[in-house]
């Protein structure tokens, strides 16, 4: 078939990720031209020409795919097509400063083809979390690089107090309103895929679009679009990574595991758990991970090692200050 070359091209791994097929991307392509006054003459033949034929496509061009695939014309490089585009690894965008916009529109584009996704592979999801636990991450500049007016303070408390007040409706109240949550994210994304703020507002942006991911992945498993629901996790964890949120980090790692158990699972689950403890800071979010940890490790019967996991999610419930234990502990 047309889409389904045995060895994909970058282009090819990366538009099937974002939810694109030919048509659509060419669609987009126009798009992001016309906002420009412009046109184009791309199309699915042209599109195809790209990913099986080898053909570069020219500077103007790549300008709109990095457009469309929500990547930083800053990251564009036309003489190195297509090394600057994201790495696709079996459905895992890799961590990295690079990724985290684009990891959050791929799990935007999720909300209208839910049912087509495949389930990414248990050996991904911990080679994820390894990632996570190894390299540093790369440094946020330390002022705005976008142009246009900069983000203030008062735009990003605004943001803040809508997420806080979302995040606290009780789960079956969340189901009415669920596309605020998706319009939320989706615009928190859009400021840091613009960079018009400083350091300081860009660590609270990351950490604010990693806090409404985890809430929509809830939602998501909560409907049985698991699929789905993994990608807003990976989405928060790549956010909680650059703003170095170490514990909320662990915590969107142990949402992929606890999804993986209740989904019988508990190798995936043990292997992602297992790693992301290695980086948690607060003893009460210790404490979540081991329990999670216990049961995977008695889904595989191994009865001393989940008691050993249970005494030290036991230890550690009472440990540490309670006023900064993190609020998706509580």
């Amino acid at each position: 078939m047309d889409e389904d070359e045995r060895t994909p091209h970058p282009l090819a791994a990366v538009r099937s990720a974002r939810g694109f097929n030919r048509v659509e991307f060419a669609q987009a392509i126009h798009g992001a031209a016309r906002r420009r006054g412009l046109r184009t003459g791309v199309d699915k033949a042209r599109v195809r020409k790209w990913e099986v034929n080898g053909v570069r496509p020219d500077v103007v061009s790549q300008t709109y795919i990095a457009e469309v695939l929500g990547i930083s014309a800053d990251d564009v490089d036309p003489a190195v097509w297509p090394a600057w585009l994201p790495r696709i690894d079996q459905g895992v965008v890799p961590l990295g400063l690079a990724n985290v916009v684009p990891a959050l529109r791929e799990a935007l584009h999720t909300m209208d083809r839910r049912n087509l996704l495949s389930a990414i592979p248990g050996s991904a999801l911990v080679a994820l979390a390894g990632s996570w636990t190894g390299a540093q991450p790369t440094a946020l500049a330390h002022g705005p690089s976008g142009p246009g007016a900069i983000v203030g303070e008062d735009v990003v408390a605004l943001l803040e107090e809508t997420s806080a007040r979302l995040n606290a409706l009780a789960t079956e109240q969340r189901q009415h309103i669920a596309p605020l949550y998706d319009a939320h994210l989706a615009r928190v994304t859009d400021l840091i895929g613009e960079q018009r703020y400083p350091r300081v507002l860009g660590v609270r942006l990351h950490k604010l679009a990693a806090s409404l991911a985890q809430t929509v992945a809830w939602i998501r498993f909560d409907h049985g679009q698991h699929s789905a629901a993994s990608r807003y996790w990976i989405a928060g964890l790549h956010n909680a990574y650059v703003s170095s949120d170490r514990d909320m980090g662990a915590a969107l790692l142990s949402d992929l595991a606890y999804q993986a158990s209740w989904r019988d699972d508990p190798t995936t689950a043990a292997g992602i758990l297992t790693k992301a403890l290695s980086r948690t800071t607060h003893p009460a979010a210790s404490s979540l991970l081991h329990l999670r940890l216990a049961r995977a490790q008695a889904a595989r019967g191994e009865r001393r090692a989940t008691m050993q996991s249970l005494h030290a999610a036991e230890r550690l419930l009472d440990a540490g200050d309670v006023d900064d234990t993190p609020h998706w502990c509580s």
